[in-house]
């Protein structure tokens, strides 16, 4: 009887063996069809109806020789980018729309400037001073404007008064200064532009002097379209007015490729038909995208303000990847994650000390700039930003608190980037 039962017992064996075999075996199948998935095969979406942007890496095959001469592998790395990471990934220019506020005008230099100013390079250093430096060459025109503006319920009372407004544009002080200009003696005028939350930009005028004068008086306090080099404006600035928020689609995914040259990551935003759309050529910009993927899953008040501008319940500003924010929570509220920390566990007052002097450093401040509609009509700019640490900075309390270190890499996020988690989650509006 014995006997039998071990039979038994073995002939079971072979049977979950076998199942487990066939269960592995669909998996693996199932890989291997996802990773030679047709280029123009849908991709299921990676996250919910939420704003994202970017999925993890997965090393898969690519005929690399496609799109670049000289590859010696076809292994890259893949990943899903949404539209907005796209967006801000692409290199080319982009248009947005601000208010036409001003102008400087730069005149044309007078002869007995450029001869003084010869001179003063001929003079050594010391002798400089024996010749007055000429006049400024330029002059700064700005047109007055009410940045608050009236906050009128009505359409048909709010549409009166701008027609009102454009009538009295004339007596603006800009329109007689612009009309004063002596036309010999002006050398080029470039139209400073405004958008609602006080940046700045200058906007190139075409033709000649009279026709840029004559731009400015038919468009001073108008919206304009400005052209922006690309989305990323300067380091860690993104302009985000540029993007259609509304045409937003979380299932929408497009392809950013990785590979290896020479032993440097190259990265590039593949097409369904397998065509280069465009190159990536400052790494630096991936890790952001890997950072602010990680804030908007982290941190639900980012991640709101971002899904607001879908809605079309709020108009996006700017996005900024600030270093090295430098906050001192020795002074600042003690961020929540660390006050439920140091109430669950007693650590002392130096190993408290220990953590805080942690915190000072590796900070990455990731500021999104928006502005919420509000009932009475009122543009008031809110800035929401998330405040991420880099686990490195906790090494030094690694040892000697392991299970609190334990605690916060759990929460970490891995990537390119590095291995960071939110901190702290600050908000409000502007004071201007």
């Amino acid at each position: 009887m014995l006997n039998i039962e071990k039979i038994y017992v073995c002939f079971h064996m072979l049977k979950v063996w076998h199942v487990t075999c066939v269960i592995l075996n669909q998996i693996q199948n199932k890989d291997e069809g996802e990773d030679n998935m047709d280029l123009e095969k849908k991709h299921e979406p990676f996250h919910s109806d939420d704003v994202w942007i970017i999925s993890r890496g997965k090393h898969t095959k690519f005929d690399l020789s496609s799109i670049y001469q000289g590859a010696h592998t076809t292994l890259v790395k893949e990943y899903r980018i949404s539209d907005l990471a796209r967006y801000l990934l692409n290199p080319n220019p982009i248009e947005v729309r601000k208010i036409l506020v001003g102008c400087e005008v730069c005149y044309r230099q007078l002869f007995s400037d450029r001869v003084r100013e010869k001179v003063r390079k001929l003079l050594p250093q010391k002798m400089h001073g024996l010749l007055k430096e000429s006049q400024s060459l330029s002059d700064v025109f700005m047109a007055d404007r009410d940045k608050e503006g009236l906050l009128l319920k009505d359409e048909d009372l709010k549409s009166h008064i701008n027609k009102i407004q454009m009538v009295l544009r004339g007596s603006d002080p800009i329109m007689k200064r612009l009309s004063t200009l002596d036309i010999n003696e002006t050398e080029t005028i470039t139209g400073i532009c405004e958008d609602a939350g006080s940046n700045r930009s200058l906007l190139n005028l075409k033709g000649s002097i009279v026709e840029k004068i004559g731009y400015m008086e038919n468009y001073i306090l108008k919206d304009v379209g400005v052209i922006l080099e690309k989305a990323h404006v300067s380091d860690g600035l993104f302009e985000l007015s540029g993007f259609d928020f509304s045409s937003y689609n979380s299932k929408n995914s497009h392809r950013l490729i990785k590979f290896y040259d020479d032993g440097m990551p190259r990265y590039c935003v593949v097409g369904f038909d397998g065509k280069v759309e465009y190159w990536v050529d400052n790494i630096n910009l991936i890790n952001k995208m890997h950072l602010l993927e990680h804030s908007l899953k982290a941190n639900p008040k980012f991640n709101k303000s971002l899904n607001m501008c879908t809605k079309g319940d709020a108009k996006p500003l700017r996005l900024l990847f600030k270093q090295q924010l430098e906050i001192d929570y020795s002074k600042s509220p003690l961020p929540a994650i660390y006050k439920n920390i140091f109430e669950t566990y007693d650590i002392g007052s130096t190993g408290k000390d220990a953590v805080m002097k942690s915190l000072r450093s590796s900070q990455l401040g990731i500021l999104f700039n928006y502005l919420p509609k509000s009932i009475d009509g009122g543009k008031k700019l809110f800035t929401n930003v998330s405040v991420m640490h880099n686990v490195k900075a906790l090494d030094s309390i690694k040892e000697d608190l392991p299970e609190l270190y334990s605690i916060i890499n759990k929460m970490s996020a891995v990537s390119e980037a590095g291995r960071y988690y939110l901190l702290d989650s600050l908000g409000g509006y502007s004071n201007e």
